[in-house]
């Protein structure tokens, strides 16, 4: 059975708004074991939705479309797939309770446009949507069964898990593969490549996931293949790649630092300034940070730096704010200042200015403070400004990491 997936807005063509949609779903159906085959994006206007319909009905029997399904009159999903199907759109007295059921709950009054959500194709089944007012539907057309479903994230992602996949199941024999993930970090994509792609890795499948800081290695193995040889294989990825390694099957590298911190009962500090928080606010995403997490500040003035984590004033004038004496004291200033049992210090040229041809865009000096001490590195991170602050934040959690051990 192959998959294709719709996603509508002009937004999205327009750029304003990342298809994040059509990323979510296609690995949702990666994991069912119908991988899309297609992704197909409509602007607003009634033909294009009917020409999108039609491209991803050329490639596959089931299509997921997301979006289109508000009340106002550029919402014209409801209308295109009618269009499409040959059927007429009919006021629908259950999806109309429903949604005058949501506002009711909200105790907010409903608008007479948003009856408009309840013009759905003839036939269509329902897709309950408790999260917002726009009901989703299910149509099959011939060979072809079609879900539709809102464009808002928080109210898709539950009813694709809810009521989709249910659906999918039972309309298709699915044989999930097992996917396993390698987490690694500091290693080249096409080290990666370079590594295991040589490797007997059968029955698996190699596949990569490019993440900032991180890339992830995929080892995608058919139904039914033995616990045995699908461990052996990760193991023997694994091992070829080293060092790289953070992690299989677990987390993220924030989780795994985070886990081994409240597996110790240890705490971390943070100081930073190229990266503007951006540390402080990768470790605080994970659930139950505050065990571990005593204090993150953002020291980009060198003013601040000298009152809030005790920086000499004198190697500053010196040697610089992006320097290793610099980047020592953050570390050293922070983890006192905060009774941390480890610190994380960072200061850098971020660019796309104020490089120096001793220091230039993408220099790095990071440290960690620790029990036994301070230690530090420099690096020269390529890439535009997101692109070294990002990979800036994986890198000296990847130095924690080291030391934790």
């Amino acid at each position: 059975m192959r998959l294709a997936i719709v996603s509508q807005g002009e937004e999205l063509l327009g750029g304003e708004t990342v298809d994040t949609n059509s990323a979510w779903l296609a690995a949702q159906a990666t994991e069912l074991g119908i991988p899309a085959r297609r992704m197909v994006t409509a602007g607003d206007e009634l033909e294009d939705i009917v020409w999108s319909l039609d491209a991803a009905a050329q490639a596959a029997e089931v299509i997921l479309c997301t979006g289109g399904l508000g009340p106002t009159e550029d919402d014209l999903t409801a209308e295109a797939v009618a269009a499409w199907a040959g059927v007429s759109l009919e006021r629908r007295a259950d999806a109309l309770a429903q949604i005058e059921a949501r506002f009711e709950k909200w105790s907010r009054r409903m608008d007479p446009t948003n009856a408009k959500q309840a013009d759905l194709p003839e036939g269509a089944i329902i897709l309950p949507n408790p999260m917002g007012t726009a009901p989703g539907f299910f149509l099959q057309r011939a060979a072809h069964r079609l879900f539709c479903m809102p464009g808002v994230p928080r109210e898709m992602r539950p009813m694709f898990l809810d009521h989709v996949v249910p659906r999918l199941v039972a309309l298709v024999d699915i044989a999930p593969p097992t996917i396993h993930r390698i987490r690694t970090i500091g290693v080249p994509e096409s080290r990666l490549q370079q590594t295991l792609g040589g490797m007997n890795l059968s029955p698996g499948r190699l596949g990569f996931r490019s993440h900032m800081p991180e890339v992830i290695v995929k080892l995608i193995f058919p139904a039914g293949t033995p616990e045995a040889v699908r461990l052996g294989r990760v193991d023997e990825a694994a091992r070829a790649i080293g060092r790289g390694v953070y992690s299989v099957d677990g987390g993220d590298l924030a989780e795994v630092v985070g886990a081994k911190l409240a597996a110790r009962g240890q705490t971390l500090a943070v100081a930073e300034s190229c990266t503007g928080g951006q540390l402080s606010a990768w470790v605080s995403q994970v659930p139950g940070a505050s065990r571990y997490l005593l204090e993150g500040v953002v020291v980009y003035a060198n003013a601040a730096k000298v009152r809030i984590c005790g920086v000499s004033e004198e190697d500053l004038e010196a040697h610089g704010a992006v320097s290793e004496p610099v980047a020592r004291q953050l570390a050293a200033g922070i983890r006192e200042r905060a009774g941390a049992t480890w610190a994380i210090g960072i200061t850098g040229t971020a660019g796309p200015t104020g490089g120096t041809e001793e220091k230039p865009v993408g220099t790095v000096h990071m440290a960690v403070a620790g029990p036994d001490g301070v230690v530090h590195h420099r690096f020269r991170i390529p890439g535009d400004r997101a692109q070294i602050t990002g990979r800036a934040v994986g890198m000296a959690l990847g130095m924690l990491l080291e030391q934790l051990g």
